[in-house]
This record gives structure tokens, sequence and C-alpha cells, in this order.
């Protein structure tokens, strides 16, 4: 976890499922669904710009695409 706002394994075990029966989009197969979970969520709680997503995160056109 690096940020505050980073799931905790056990919040991530809970909702995991949601995320492994979901097959469809690229970023789905290249980038880990905890990963991008985290990212929406970051931006859900700092409030940033989608383009000021620390580099850590995936590309925030990724993120982005994840969220919509």
């Amino acid at each position: 976890m690096r940020y505050d706002s980073d799931l905790t394994d056990k919040k991530w075990s809970t909702i995991e499922p949601i995320f492994t029966k979901a097959k469809k989009g690229k970023h789905l197969q290249k980038h880990p669904k905890r990963e991008l979970v985290n990212a929406v969520r970051y931006l859900s709680k700092t409030g940033c710009q989608w383009r000021m997503l620390p580099k850590e995160y995936p590309n925030y056109k990724t993120v982005s695409s994840f969220y919509q």
C-alpha cells in the first residue's frame, strides 16, 4: 500500500471476485485490476486532475477508460 486511498488486502479480497469475472477491455488484461481500482480511489479521495495521477499508477487514459 503506497497511499491511504489504496485498498487493504482484506478489502481487495472482498471485491476481487467482481473484477475477476469481467473479461472485456484491454486495460483489464494489461494492468492489474487492483492497481486500476486504487488509481480511481486515489482520484476520488484527493480530487486531483486525471493528468496529475501519480506515475505509480497506470496511464491516466487507461484509468479513465476503466472508470467509465
